[in-house]
């Protein structure tokens, strides 16, 4: 095959259903040149099998490892990336035929960008992905009218150069969960300089199921979780300390689905307003956790 000009990363762990539909996304993409590398991250039952069956449309390649965790995941992948682009989603997602030009071409443009794309909950009937849907979208929609630009991209719709993520040094691999490490990466980029660049055109679909409002409450423990780390790294380094938000934006989060005219509005500030509390206890669960274990956070 030719040398590919992207190489797009997946970490996954344990949910072969969602990463045969994220590849077979993936194998409809137009445009470009491209390999795709599959870092199973521990699953119990390896998923070789599942990713080999695209090797007649895609570039794809899988390495496994010991369960450390996504941000451990993608710099695996990254390291062995045979391209000078790096993309990165996640296995619940189904990218749009052109994403990978359009962010690509980002990237292409400003080599020093970190690229983000838009992220649609493609599951409309599910209400609990709605919801947390709607929160990523008002942190992008709030930064952006109060000016000074985007502050962060999720890991799962975001590309940048090879070079300039082997420069920051990757993402960091204290993060233990899927929470914290892509607002982590996005502050490295901007303490270096150099800018975030949305892209609204690269577009992908983003299917996080939940079947009950137990697991609502616990993706957003973990949240806050992560957050609990975020600010502990970043006060071990020289970048600007991170502000806790005013009561006007949680206000404005929660008042969200009746601005945009949303579905169930009610049900969805409520729902808004309860995943706040649960990143609030997750936050000082780890905090007390951190003091209990006299765990030392610079280390």
């Amino acid at each position: 095959m030719d040398k590919p000009n992207i190489s797009v990363i997946i970490p996954t762990y344990n949910r072969p259903r969602q990463l045969t539909q994220c590849l077979e996304a993936l194998s409809a993409t137009r445009g470009e040149t491209f390999e795709v590398i599959v870092v199973d991250d521990g699953s119990p039952e390896p998923i070789e099998t599942t990713v080999y069956a695209f090797a007649d449309r895609l570039d794809i390649s899988c390495l496994r490892r010991k369960n450390a965790g996504p941000a451990s995941a993608r710099n695996v992948g990254a390291r062995v990336a045979r391209a000078p682009i790096l993309a990165f989603t996640d296995d619940d997602c189904r990218p749009e035929p052109d994403w990978l030009s359009r962010i690509a071409e980002a990237v292409r443009r400003n080599p020093h960008a970190l690229a983000g794309g838009r992220t649609y909950n493609s599951l409309e009937h599910n209400i609990f992905s709605e919801t947390s849907q709607d929160l990523v979208s008002f942190f992008y929609e709030y930064a952006a009218e109060r000016g000074g630009g985007l502050h962060f991209f999720a890991s799962n719709n975001l590309a940048c150069s090879a070079r300039y993520h082997t420069a920051i040094g990757g993402f960091d691999e204290r993060f233990p969960l899927a929470a914290g490490e892509d607002r982590d990466y996005s502050l490295r980029w901007m303490d270096m300089g150099w800018p975030l660049v949305y892209v609204p055109d690269a577009v992908i679909g983003h299917a996080h199921r939940f079947d009950n409002f137990g697991q609502f409450w616990r993706l957003h423990l973990r949240y806050g979780r992560g957050a609990s780390h975020l600010r502990a790294r970043a006060a071990t380094r020289e970048s600007k300390k991170i502000p806790f938000e005013s009561i006007r934006f949680y206000a404005l989060m929660v008042s969200y689905p009746f601005r945009k005219r949303r579905p169930r509005p009610f049900l969805r500030m409520a729902l808004l307003g309860l995943s706040q509390v649960a990143v609030v206890a997750g936050f000082i669960a780890e905090r007390l956790r951190d003091v209990h274990q006299g765990r030392s956070l610079e280390q």
